[in-house]
């Protein structure tokens, strides 16, 4: 079966592009048709596999999305919004539009109407894959996620389904190393609705997010500063050393820096410095996002 979504003009490819998520699983991405699959989970607790696709109509973006079999209405609306998340359809960019107007890197962002990046259906999910991605090379993380999702057939796993494992069977079972301790200590706290994340994002309580992920062991600045940014707050800038890199090497000549000098260029776009300098790096056809 079908469902569409209509919304904003955006530019499907580039939003889907924006970071390396889509090279995780369980999503899937074809360059050549642009479209991306991945399971998504229904109220049963079971998966359905769907397809995402978008094209434009006037001045609006089409959404379609293919489901491998028939749902109820609830099960639609449970699809349909999990997609809007992942498309960050519900986030308004066009302040943001309007700064990059005319700017001689990010005008591509106004003409095409970018700003949100791909996420994950659920925040849980965006909290572990951004755990896995700390300390290690792209290639480690993409084979920790290949892992969690071999745990629940396919689709990524559930808190229920972590909590379920001792930190010694996690490790057994995926190559965490000392995140599994991590992944299972933010899985308890989701399985007690401690953690509610989308919730008090969407009430802008950024201080209690920062807060409670700040007092998970394993849960650095960068972790904290990234899923901000998946949660829709775009003031501060997640430095890790490749992101260093391209600051000292784009707007310092190489030469090294402190992270607080690194993120200075920035400064100027306030509320949106993440987006200036994500879409700063796809202007300047240097943003890697499967390395």
């Amino acid at each position: 079966m079908r469902i569409q979504i209509t919304a904003r003009r955006f530019d499907f490819p580039k939003l889907v592009r924006a970071h390396g998520w889509v090279f995780l699983s369980p999503f899937e991405w074809s360059d050549e048709t642009r479209v991306f699959c991945r399971p998504l989970r229904i109220p049963s607790g079971k998966c359905v596999r769907i397809r995402v696709s978008a094209s434009r109509r006037d001045d609006k973006s089409v959404i379609r999305v293919s489901v491998n079999e028939q749902l109820s209405r609830p099960e639609r609306r449970c699809v349909r919004s999990q997609v809007r998340r992942m498309l960050c359809l519900d986030q308004d960019f066009t302040s943001f539009h309007a700064i990059c107007a005319g700017h001689p890197i990010l005008g591509f962002v106004d003409q095409a109407k970018c700003g949100g990046m791909l996420r994950s259906p659920t925040a849980f999910e965006d909290l572990v894959k951004t755990v896995c991605t700390t300390n290690c090379d792209w290639r480690n993380t993409k084979k920790m996620c290949d892992y969690l999702c071999r745990l629940d057939a396919g689709g990524f796993p559930t808190a229920e389904v972590l909590w379920g494992y001792s930190e010694k069977q996690l490790m057994a079972e995926v190559p965490l190393g000392y995140r599994a301790g991590t992944v299972r200590t933010v899985a308890g706290l989701h399985v007690a609705g401690q953690l509610p994340l989308d919730q008090w994002a969407a009430a802008g309580d950024w201080g209690r997010i920062r807060d409670s992920l700040s007092g998970v062991r394993g849960i650095g600045s960068y972790t904290v500063a990234h899923m901000l940014v998946l949660l829709g707050h775009y003031s501060t800038i997640p430095v890790d050393s490749e992101v260093m890199k391209y600051l000292q090497n784009t707007h310092f000549g190489g030469k090294k820096v402190s992270e607080r000098e690194a993120i200075s260029p920035y400064a100027p776009y306030g509320d949106h410095s993440f987006l200036a300098y994500k879409f700063g790096r796809m202007g300047r056809r240097l943003n890697y996002v499967d390395k």
